[in-house]
Order: structure tokens, then sequence, then C-alpha cells
């Protein structure tokens, strides 16, 4: 969930650097040690002879006498080494019969995880137990599987007790998973219990510490070692504004390897008390999750608030697969009032839905099958102006396809039963076969391809309308040609192949009247270079239109001569109408006016390895007028810089959700380092049309010297509606090891400016 607030955000961001600034300049250089704390523990040095075989013990210093056969007291450089253990001291005493070690003064003891030193120890080597004073310790675990796993665990305690190489025990103690000399954060505990065997770390009367002052207290806490997962409670998220003080904290349950749930008490201090929670599994041969949000008394809405999402897939056999999506919100408000931008735009109809599908061979081909049921909850904007899609109740849908030679086959059936509450309803069979020819070789291509769409349609009552059946067929034939020339050449300092690549592709489908037929799942594409190269510009099977047409493209690409990669690429097109006929999404047959349509253009890649360049227009030839362009110019020269900036305009824009209207808008964006570890990320998206804000974003993020923290705080404001905004804030410290406390921006970042990239995306680890 994201917190809102009703600061603007430049000023909210702007008092958040200031605050946070004093602590920004003591991290300037190097890694800074304020308290004395996490100095780098002394290593235990070997003797430099081979290892004792059979776990005997060797022991060497400048002066050794004995006491008795069994006993030993050595000074002056003393090196004990027993397998993987080595123990350097001043002085010590050893008994060789209980293999114990007594060193009164300053040692260094190293095994294969630790590195220890202190002021006194007391330790029996075979057993690898024993007590020890004023310590410090580091320990580090390298694992390399599918990627680098480095964990590490560095502090001081007042004593120490060993219960074997993994099992410690520690006193007022303080640790973290810095680097050597980083004091920036720790846990400092009165106990803190650290068994590797099990990844546990368990703390007690512990308290989070952040530049010198307490963040967080716990009586108990517990962690797991190596970044794993474990059982407890997660990084807490809090914030405040339009539900006024908000607090959120999830308790993780690692029930199995294989699936686990995390719970989370949501409370917001103006609507009450949420409960979200969240099932994850995954088997061999099903995965899948549930996630759920409850609100019993929402005290802004006066009314009960629920959210619930559930997803799964199942391989039933080799060939059989099956799958559930179910989400359902109680009220349509739901995620405006609860969510933020993206929680809003992505969930308007929620789908449910339950499929089977079926692959096997058949006739020397592939025979796809797929049983869907699906429908829709969609949560109405304030006008109530949406359309809820149809129902689907069912959908079978199954197709062959086989290449024989240069001909691909295809055989396409499908059968819909169409359900709505206030249009009509009905079944809708398809059969569609068509065959493919593909004539290609180094310089060029030939495709010609036939078929025919046949509809039949069983129409059920509607108003006065009594049911009826109709039907329609349609030859479809097309055939796509080009030719492809190169040249080397060289731009910008680099060896470039580069193509011209000519294309023609024709149609033909009859004209036939469709206004007869009703419209299930149809809509009119939008017009672009690649719908040049379509049979049909509407999407769906309840309308086709009607072509004897030409149409007519040229492409130019630039490869790399050396690694073959695309660098950039540019296209120019228009159709040609051969007749005039024509059909419109209501299924009536109209003329047009003119014999081509409107011009579409493009270009887009890397210029260079640091700028990428992208923009396409469509030009309407006979008005003598716009209708779309965009371009885009965004310079990326590593991984957390980018400066981005698009200038579009649309003729048509349902911009903001209730009616198509002009918008033409420049949306900037940038991610920059402007000191040392402190970064700035805004987005200010503008529309020119009506002088207002769409959506501004502004922020900062100060990663550590030393690489163990990092803090980013953002702030948005965002339109709702024409005259409605919304403003949210995030912000959250990231601590390596231990995750984040706070909210996190970076969802909203990725979508807001290309090219963002995490720079602590390591400090989880």
């Amino acid at each position: 969930m994201q917190h809102f607030s009703y600061f603007r955000p430049t000023v909210l961001c702007g008092a958040l650097f200031l605050l946070f600034s004093g602590s920004l300049k003591a991290e300037d250089g190097v890694c800074t040690n304020h308290s004395g704390r996490f100095a780098a523990v002394p290593v235990a040095k070997n003797s430099g002879f081979a290892i004792p075989a059979n776990s005997a013990v060797r022991l060497t210093a400048d002066e050794i006498d004995g006491v008795g056969k069994q006993q030993a007291n050595a000074t002056g450089d003393v090196i004990i080494e027993r397998d993987d253990q080595v123990i350097n001291a001043h002085s010590l005493h050893y008994n060789q019969e209980l293999n114990q070690v007594l060193s009164p003064s300053d040692f260094s003891l190293k095994n294969s995880t630790a590195q220890i030193s202190g002021s006194r120890l007391d330790y029996n080597l075979a057993l690898e137990q024993g007590n020890a004073d004023n310590v410090r310790f580091a320990y580090d675990d390298e694992k390399t599987d599918d990627y680098r796993h480095i964990s590490r665990l560095q502090g001081e305690a007042r004593a120490m007790q060993m219960f074997g190489k993994n099992y410690y025990r520690m006193q007022d103690v303080a640790v973290n998973t810095c680097n050597t000399g980083d004091d920036s954060w720790y846990i400092q505990a009165a106990q803190i219990d650290t068994d590797r065997e099990k990844n546990i770390g368990v703390a007690r009367n512990a308290k989070l510490v952040f530049k010198g002052v307490p963040i967080v207290y716990s009586p108990w806490l517990d962690f797991p070692l190596n970044g794993g997962r474990k059982s407890g409670f997660l990084a807490p998220t809090f914030g405040g504004g339009s539900d006024g003080f908000e607090f959120a904290i999830p308790y993780y349950f690692n029930l199995a390897p294989n699936y686990d749930a995390t719970l989370t008490p949501h409370y917001y201090s103006r609507r009450g008390l949420a409960w979200a929670g969240e099932l994850r599994y995954l088997r061999e041969t099903m995965r899948g999750k549930a996630w759920g949000e409850w609100l019993p008394n929402d005290q802004l809405a006066d009314k009960s608030r629920r959210v619930i999402h559930l997803q799964h897939n199942q391989d039933l056999s080799g060939s059989l697969k099956m799958g559930v999506d179910y989400h359902q919100a109680a009220d349509d408000n739901h995620y405006r009032d609860l969510g933020g931008r993206l929680d809003s735009a992505e969930n308007v109809n929620l789908n449910r839905q339950v499929w089977l599908s079926h692959s096997t061979r058949l006739w020397g081909g592939a025979l796809n099958s797929m049983l869907n049921v699906q429908r829709y909850q969609t949560l109405q904007d304030e006008q109530r102006t949406l359309v809820e899609p149809y129902r689907l109740v069912p959908q079978l849908s199954t197709q062959w396809t086989n290449n024989i030679d240069r001909a691909k086959i295809s055989l396409l059936g499908q059968i819909t039963r169409f359900e709505h509450r206030s249009l009509q309803e009905g079944t809708r069979e398809v059969l569609y076969p068509s065959v493919r020819f593909d004539f290609s070789n180094q310089w060029g291509f030939l495709r010609p391809k036939m078929g025919v769409h046949a509809t039949a349609y069983q129409l059920d009552d509607f108003g006065q309308t009594k049911g009826h059946s109709t039907t329609r067929v349609l030859p479809i034939f097309s055939v796509d040609s080009g030719v492809q020339f190169e040249r080397e050449t060289r731009l910008f300092g680099r060896d470039l192949t580069q193509t011209l690549e000519p294309r023609l592709f024709y149609t033909y489908i009859p004209t036939r009247e469709q206004n007869h037929l009703p419209n299930f799942d149809s809509s009119e594409n939008t017009f672009s270079y690649e719908q040049l190269f379509r049979e049909n510009r509407f999407s769906g099977n309840d309308r086709i239109n009607a072509a004897n047409q030409l149409s007519t493209a040229a492409m130019t690409r630039f490869y790399d001569s050396q690694t073959g990669v695309e660098r950039f690429k540019a296209g120019v097109g228009q159709r040609f109408y051969l007749k005039r006929d024509d059909v419109d999404l209501s299924g009536h047959i109209n003329q047009r006016r003119e014999n081509r349509s409107d011009f579409v253009a493009f270009l887009g890649g890397n210029i260079t390895d640091k700028f990428f360049v992208q923009g396409d227009i469509h030009y309407n030839e006979k008005q003598k007028r716009t209708e779309s362009y965009s371009t885009h110019v965004m310079y990326h020269p590593e991984a957390g810089k980018t400066v981005s900036v698009r200038f579009g305009y649309d003729r048509n824009s349902l911009w903001d959700g209730r009616q198509k209207d002009e918008l033409k808008f420049i949306d900037a964006g940038m991610q920059w380092p402007v000191y040392k570890g402190l970064s700035v990320v805004a987005r200010q998206n503008y529309s020119l049309t009506h002088h207002k804000a769409l959506d501004s974003l502004a922020g900062f993020q100060y990663d550590a010297k030393c690489g163990c923290w990092s803090f980013k705080a953002v702030a948005q404001r965002y339109i709702t509606d024409y005259d409605k905004t919304k403003n949210a804030f995030f912000f959250q410290l990231q601590l390596r090891g231990l995750g984040g406390l706070g909210s996190s921006a970076d969802k909203e970042l990725r979508y807001a400016i290309p090219g963002y990239s995490l720079t602590d995306k390591d400090l989880s680890r």
C-alpha cells in the first residue's frame, strides 16, 4: 500500500533533504567509525608448516615450559593449530589431555567460519567450545549458486560463549552486516544467539541504532544469518497523509521450502485496522498464490472494505494444464482509496477465469485446444461510464497447424457463449482454415496466404428483437513480399551494415454488410506502421474490414558489423485502396473519400551506446494535419544515470478517463548522481493543451560510501480525474542484510522514468 500526503512534492522532498543532509557529510570519502566499534579483527596467523594430520595439535612459541607430560605454558608469539582452528596469543596454558586452551590476555582465534579476538579465552579445541571476554568477531559466508551470495556479520560483545563451531551466545553485544570499520548502523542487544546450522540469529532487548540514534526497539527479534528465508517479523512500513497515520508490520511464515505465507496488520488512524495476507506455494506440478485484504470498518467510508486475488496453475499431465485467476473487490473505489496510481490503473476489469488447455500431435501437426470460462468485475469510475466486457461461459478454441514443405496449414475452430447483463447475448461459432506459403531466401521473401473466415451466430431474444440465427462467410487473400539490400557504412565512429528493405502487402477481402451482427469482442486497432501488414484492422472475430488494398513501405536498419546487434531502424509506409468500400465498427458499409490512407513513420534505436532516440508520426494527408506523434530522447550512459524527454501529441486521447480530447504533452524524467552517493530523481508529465501537470514526482536517494545502507524519499502528485489530484509520499531506509524500513517507490520510479535502475539492489542480501 502507498502512503498519501497533502504536501507538495518539491516542498516535502526539499525539507527531507535538509533534514538528512547532516548525516550525508559524515560519509564523504571513506568508511567512518565514530564510536570506535567494528575495527578490523586481528587475523590469527598460521605457523607456516603443514596442517597437522588426524586432528593433532601443533604448539609453537618463543618459550614453552612443560608442566608434566600433558600440560604446557607458552609465551611470546604463541601459535596453536588443530585442523581448521588457529589461535594466536602472547601467552597461554594448554592441557593436552583435555584439549583445553586458556589465554589470560589478548588472543585471536580463527576457524572455518569466524575470526574472533578478545582479552581472555578458555577454549576446548576438540569440542570447539569455550568462553571469551571483550571480544570482537566477524563471520563471512560466501556461496556460489545461480548468483554470488556473500553474507557478513561483525560485532563486539562483553562476553561470548561458544557451544561448537556454529553456535555462539554473546552478552552486551552490538552487530551489523557492514564492511569493517562501518558502524553507521547496528543492532545493540543484551544478548544475541547465533546458530549457523539453522541459519538463525535471536536478539533479546534489542534496538536498531542508526547514526547513533536508536530508531527501533524490540524485546525479542530473530533474523536469518545468510540473507535466506526465515519466519519472523519483516521490516515495518509507516507513513501519514490522507488516511492519517499509517503503520503496517508483516509477519513472515517460512512454512516449507516450497510454500510460505505473510500476515500483515495494517493500521490507518482515520480508517481503522486492516488485515492483509498472502500465501504462496510451488510444487513440481502446481504453483500459485492467494492474496487478500480486509478492513472490517472503514471509518471514512462507513463500510467494510475487502479485496481478494487467487491465482493457480497446474500441470495435470504432460499435455494437459489448467489455471484459475479470481479477483474480487467489495466496492468500486477500493484501489482508488487504498492504492496508488498504478494500482488504480491496473485494476479496472478484475479477471475471473478458469481455463483448461491441451496440446498434442495429430496428423503430423500440432493440435492446441483451450476451454475457457471468463468474466470480469468492472470497477466503475465516478461517472459510471465503463462498459463491462462480455462473459465467456464458456469458450472452446482449438487450432491445428502443420508445416508441409513451404506451406503452413492452419485450421482454427472456436465456439463461444457470450453473456451480458444489458447487451445482446448469444453463441458464436468460428471456423477459419488457411494456408500460407513461404518463398524466402537471403535477399527477399514472398508469402501468399489464402483462407476462409466462416462465422455463425445463435442470438437470444433482446428487447423487441426475437432470437435468430445468422452467418457470415468471407474469403481472405493476402500476399506479403519484400527484398533486402545491404551496404557497409560507418557512423559515429562505428562500422555498421545498413539495409534497405522495401515491402509490399496486398490484401483482398470482399465487402459484406455486418451491422446485423452483434459486436461481442471487436475493436478498431490504432493505425500504425505494424497495422499496415495486417489483413484486418479490427481485433476479435465480429468485424472484418473490406479490402482491396496495397500497403507500401520501406525500412532501413543499421547493424553493428562486428556483433550483429541492431543499433537503429526507421520506416515509413502508406496504404493504397484499389476500391473504396469500407466497413466501420458498427458493421455498416461506407465509401472512402480518398484512395490512400494516412502516412505513418517511425524511427528508433541506440545511435550511440549512451543515446537512445525513438519517434513516430501519424499524418492525415487528406486533411493536411497530424493525428498523433511522439518523440523520445534518452541519455543513459550507465546504471543510475538517465535523462529522458518525451514530447507527444494525440488528437483523440482518453487522457482524463471520461471522453476523448486533444492532448499535447511533455514528459521529462531523470535519475542522476549530484554528489558523492547522492542521486536525485524527478519526473514531470505536463499537458500543454490543458496547462496542468498530469504527474509530478521528485525525490532523492543516498547510497552510503561503504555500501551498507541507503535512504530514498520520493513525493508524487497525479491526477485521478479532470479536476482531482492525489498525493503520495514514499520513503525507505534500506539496510544491507536486514531489508528496508518504510515504503518503496521502486515500482513507481520504473514506470515513470525510462532507464531507471536500482543502485541499492545488493543491500537486501
